[in-house]
């Protein structure tokens, strides 16, 4: 199959010699010459031809198909050569065209790619802008009242945190696109992660009265620590900012299944299939318009990277429970 592959891309040169050949005979029988010498001589010029000239090429030939097969391996999905010539295109050729088709490809992906990415995050700085005129208004209304004493003082605290936490959320979402290259999977206790995490969210708690229950557990899993607590901020965040009283619990059972709860205004059942979508506040965000529809959509993107599930219980007035499933095991389906 490879020597008929050698001789049907070099059809012209074969045909070519055989017609000189031909040529030749027909001269040598048109005259009356003798033909053993003729016959002699091309058995001479095809031996030493073929010794120094058709033995290389045929090598070289052998290389390049060696190559292509291992581009074939190497990307099964490069499609066929542009002019679907078959065996009718040198290798070189064929290669060629279909490595360049294959670049072609690539690269308009990669622009439909960056191009969505831009439009991604030109809709996310849009709404993040949006949203830290809040807390920046806030303060400068404090300013320029000229309110003193503790209760302002605390006011003012509290929308310096807001802010930390909007500045925190984009680079969050900055990092969240080189996440892969970032992960550092190594067994992890949860519950210091969990600690630390609240440990962030203690100004707004003394600020709105909450309580906070973390649970004595000891689980351990595989996970990337720095990635988990972001996760965790970003639910103690949500339980605390639609908790207006009551207390958020963490805690954590034998099979690994992490759940951050909390008492306070619960969510809409027609929102609770809509909340992890980049953007959507759903009716409690709208009438507190303290939310950016963010947090739990990289909460989401975030779990799905460290390859574990969320799965959120809540009912109006009744709270939320937030349930992570940090083992290896999949959530039980509503």
């Amino acid at each position: 199959m490879l020597f008929f592959r050698y001789l049907l891309e070099r059809r012209r040169v074969i045909a070519a010699s055989l017609l000189l050949g031909a040529g030749a005979w027909y001269l040598f029988r048109l005259y009356g010459l003798p033909q053993s010498p003729l016959l002699y001589c091309f058995l001479l010029i095809a031996t030493v031809g073929w010794g120094l000239f058709g033995l290389p090429d045929f090598v070289s030939f052998y290389r390049r198909l060696r190559q292509a097969q291992a581009l074939r391996r190497a990307a099964p999905h490069l499609t066929e050569p542009v002019d679907a010539g078959g065996w009718s295109q040198p290798l070189g050729d064929r290669l060629m065209a279909e490595t360049v088709e294959e670049l072609r490809q690539r690269i308009a992906g990669l622009e439909t790619q960056l191009a969505g990415r831009q439009e991604e995050l030109l809709e996310y700085f849009t709404l993040w802008a949006h949203q830290i005129k809040t807390p920046l208004a806030a303060m400068e209304l404090l300013v320029q009242t000229g309110q003193t004493g503790p209760q302002a003082n605390e006011a003012l605290r509290q929308e310096l945190f807001q802010t930390e936490r909007y500045v925190e959320l984009v680079l969050g979402y900055l990092r969240i696109y080189s996440m892969s290259a970032d992960l550092r999977l190594t067994l992890c206790p949860v519950r210091p992660i969990a600690a630390r995490a609240a440990k962030r969210f203690a100004t707004p708690f003394i600020y709105k009265g909450l309580t906070l229950d973390l649970g004595d557990f000891e689980n351990q899993v595989v996970t990337d620590e720095k990635w988990l607590q972001f996760v965790l901020e970003q639910l103690i965040s949500n339980a605390v900012k639609y908790t207006p009283s009551g207390k958020v619990s963490i805690d954590m059972d034998g099979e690994d299944v992490l759940t951050v709860s909390d008492q306070g205004v619960g969510i809409d059942p027609a929102d609770l299939p809509r909340i992890f979508e980049r953007g959507f506040t759903g009716r409690n965000g709208r009438q507190q318009q303290a939310s950016t529809g963010l947090g739990l959509y990289l909460t989401r993107r975030v779990l799905d990277k460290l390859g574990n599930r969320v799965q959120v219980l809540s009912q109006p007035g009744q709270g939320t429970q937030v349930r992570l499933y940090l083992g290896r095991g999949a959530p039980p389906r509503d």
